[in-house]
């Protein structure tokens, strides 16, 4: 594709065919993210792949997880807590999820409802909401889940550096026909990931990302608004 056209078509794919990746195609989106600028040249992040067998073990360990702590929501006060810690359904992540600030909430709260409203889901909808979000542990069905760590010694500028790689291998994707979702949610139980690879101490789960062949799910359609050239500048003193 012209460079622009993959700008435009990058979306965040949440369907998917059965159609597996070959192992030569995933190493050549690797080989391209690759070439994204990082601090000094030291590409500060790695990556864990898995598909088949190991894909399927992971989402059954984060669903158990996701299970529970639908359990433990609907309990109240000590009770809540108790259970929440003894039955596993704790983040156990290397980072917190932090709650958005007001400025950045209203447009993460559009989005969302964005996504429901295409998916046809009532706001009061609890139970809707649970089974779509349950979806984001079976990685939308995707045939690849990939996990993306950073060098947690330093977090900030490393962190950047992986958005970089992040991008490069997801706008590579989008050029050879295949669709991605980048996954905050599963680095919430990080630690449930963890015994399925050898994986340095140093380096902290910071999201995953799904990858494979877009369906023709409606949900693929949908389009979050972007703010426009003068709303992202700060304007003179």
């Amino acid at each position: 594709m012209e460079f622009q056209d993959v700008l435009n078509k990058r979306n965040s794919t949440r369907g998917y065919t059965s159609q597996d990746v070959s192992d030569e195609l995933i190493r050549s989106l690797v080989s391209d993210a690759l070439k994204a600028p990082s601090s000094s040249n030291t590409q500060g992040y790695r990556i864990a792949i898995a598909t088949g067998e190991t894909k399927d073990n992971i989402a059954e360990a984060l669903l158990d997880k996701f299970d529970k702590g639908i359990e433990v929501q609907r309990m109240k006060g000590l009770k809540k807590i108790i259970r929440g810690v003894l039955s596993g359904a704790m983040p156990n992540g290397d980072f917190k999820l932090d709650d958005y600030p007001p400025e950045l909430k209203k447009r993460a709260f559009e989005c969302g409802i964005g996504v429901y409203n295409v998916l046809g889901i009532e706001r009061g909808d609890r139970a809707g909401r649970n089974a779509w979000m349950r979806k984001n542990f079976e990685f939308f069905n995707a045939p690849v889940a990939m996990f993306v760590f950073v060098n947690g010694e330093r977090s900030t500028y490393s962190a950047l550096d992986t958005g970089m790689f992040l991008q490069n291998l997801m706008l590579s994707a989008t050029d050879k026909g295949l669709g991605t979702c980048a996954q905050a949610s599963v680095a919430m139980w990080g630690g449930s990931i963890r015994p399925f690879f050898n994986i340095e101490p140093s380096y902290k789960l910071i999201c995953g990302l799904t990858l494979g062949y877009p369906n023709d799910d409606k949900i693929n359609r949908f389009q979050p608004t972007k703010r426009t050239v003068d709303e992202v500048c700060f304007s003179e003193a």
